[in-house]
């Protein structure tokens, strides 16, 4: 299985913390950054090959990788037009390099390590992280579900149950290679500027995605300042247990 992180984007919600660096390496702890967290949180649930999508700052991330885990097998695909385009042009430059089942997440993801191997166990070959019991906030993805099966996916989704959805995927190769098909339908019309999910939204009728619920769990992204420390508090306080 290969494990697909997504460090394309240029975290400018972060403001001065991503002027000078990679978002994936904003610390949440005094020694440990985003990327430190989730490549131990993959290494425990022995995923070490690993496709990590850069932007800017591509020589830092490679850079701390080799200092810090040079045992990883890693392979790095930059996105030269990171700053003119969405993360689904970054999924399209990959296509030719995904060849096994694969495990897709955002790298500005913080989780519970008990979350990857309970989606690694779950009997649905592909499903995405969902959790009904918080109240889906704006600026973050949310689902709808009908019959346990998927059918939107999207940020601007207003219908009334919607639910809460955090971009980690685990995905067989085959669906994985039909989506992006689809993918590469968008950018031939050069429609990159959107979310990869616009293009799995116009397959959700041919193909199964199930939820997998996380109730009780953490796995949230850090977009701006205000859920940095927010996690940061988490991994201090009395939630700390929901995290580790």
């Amino acid at each position: 299985m290969k494990v697909i992180l997504l460090n394309a984007g240029m975290g400018k919600r972060l403001g001065y913390l991503t002027q000078n660096n990679p978002k994936c390496l904003v610390k949440i702890k005094e020694k440990e950054t985003i990327l430190d967290y989730q490549l131990k949180q993959l290494i425990k649930s022995n995923l070490k090959d690993i496709i990590i999508t850069t932007g800017p700052f591509e020589d830092k991330i490679k850079k701390y990788i080799k200092l810090n885990y040079p045992t990883l097998k890693m392979h790095y695909v930059h996105n030269p037009i990171y700053d003119k385009t969405n993360y689904i042009y970054t999924i399209y430059l990959i296509k030719e390099i995904i060849d096994d089942d694969v495990i897709l997440l955002h790298g500005d993801l913080i989780f519970s390590d008990n979350l990857l191997r309970d989606i690694l166990n779950s009997k649905d070959p592909n499903c995405v992280l969902v959790n009904r019991e918080i109240v889906p906030p704006e600026k973050d993805f949310k689902a709808i579900i009908i019959d346990e099966k998927i059918i939107q996916i999207g940020v601007n989704i207003s219908r009334p149950n919607s639910v809460f959805l955090a971009p980690l995927y685990k995905l067989s190769n085959k669906f994985f290679k039909i989506w992006l098909d689809q993918i590469n339908k968008f950018v031939k019309d050069n429609r990159v500027d959107c979310y990869a999910e616009d293009a799995l939204n116009a397959i959700l009728d041919k193909i199964v995605l199930k939820p997998f619920y996380f109730n009780n769990k953490i796995c949230k992204e850090i977009d701006d300042i205000n859920d940095l420390k927010l996690i940061q508090r988490l991994l201090k306080g009395n939630n700390k247990s929901k995290l580790i």
